[in-house]
């Protein structure tokens, strides 16, 4: 084997890691998010579902997190928790993902201030954010997926104009005032009531404090997980597209200002009053809450 082949399988090796922890730190913070605890199951296909990622990558981030000693494989019952996500042990999982985050809040702040020019080369980004390769290459797959950056031909990537401009974010809200209330107004509409206690659950959490430990990113998803829940109860997967692509275009507007904790607690309240008039299947009601609750001003993202 020659020097460079050596140097190359110590890199791939290296990247590999470094994408099993990052892996992991995105179960840990889903498990958190959902108020997990220690002894709780870890199943592979709901993780793959929520964080939209084949089986494939969710057991390589279930391995490092048993090499990280937060999880172990069980006989039987695949993998389970072994430290509650919100404990000290549980943070250096969490450090990867919550790093991403400032670094990504960081890239939409500039971009929507235009600090950096519309075409940028990896190493200027990688220079400028202080990141590794893959920490960049990571980064800008999401960006690319979230619709607001494209590789240019050849070299260089190019960030879209549309999507920072206050138009596309009155855009948005415009789409999402008239395809949610819609979904909700569906015949054959429901939302279990299983589905209804867990986002109760998830909502009450984040009142009664937990959104003042939470990441940006964390708080933003939150608040899309809850839409696209209630969505889902129409049974029509073009409905859930549609709001997730809208989601991923609004989540650079979301990065802008968190400030207003007040806001974001009516937002929340918003939210619980509608899981109520949902278990009471009145979903006509239900629909001009949505409407209402949606054309309120945008607050840290958690409309």
């Amino acid at each position: 084997m020659t020097a460079s082949d050596s140097s190359r399988q110590r890199a791939a090796k290296s990247i590999g890691s470094e994408r099993a922890e990052h892996l992991a730190g995105l179960i840990m913070a889903l498990a958190r998010r959902d108020g997990m605890k220690a002894g709780d199951r870890l199943i592979e296909q709901r993780l793959a579902d929520a964080l939209d990622l084949s089986r494939a990558p969710i057991r390589l981030g279930l391995k490092a997190l048993e090499a990280a000693g937060l999880a172990r494989g069980e006989p039987h019952r695949g993998f389970v928790l072994t430290k509650n996500p919100t404990s000290g042990a549980a943070q250096p999982a969490l450090a990867a993902v919550r790093r991403g985050e400032q670094v990504y809040a960081s890239i939409a702040g500039d971009v929507l201030s235009s600090r950096l020019t519309a075409d940028v080369t990896e190493a200027e980004l990688m220079r400028r954010y202080d990141l590794s390769r893959a920490e960049l290459q990571r980064l800008l797959d999401r960006i690319a997926a979230e619709g607001w950056i494209a590789r240019l031909p050849g070299y260089g990537w190019r960030f879209a104009e549309t999507v920072a401009s206050p138009a596309a974010q009155a855009q948005a809200t415009a789409f999402r005032v008239v395809i949610e209330p819609a979904a909700i107004a569906q015949p054959g509409y429901e939302l279990s009531h299983e589905v209804i206690v867990r986002l109760r659950e998830r909502q009450q959490r984040v009142l009664d404090g937990e959104f003042e430990k939470m990441t940006i990113g964390e708080i933003y998803q939150s608040g899309c997980d809850f839409h696209e829940e209630i969505i889902r109860g129409a049974q029509n997967p073009f409905f859930v597209e549609a709001l997730r692509r809208v989601n991923s275009i609004r989540r650079l507007f979301a990065y802008r200002s968190f400030a207003d904790r007040d806001g974001m607690r009516r937002h929340v309240r918003e939210h619980l009053r509608l899981l109520d008039v949902l278990e009471l299947r009145r979903y006509g009601d239900a629909a001009e809450l949505m409407a209402k609750h949606l054309r309120r001003p945008l607050v840290a993202g958690l409309s």
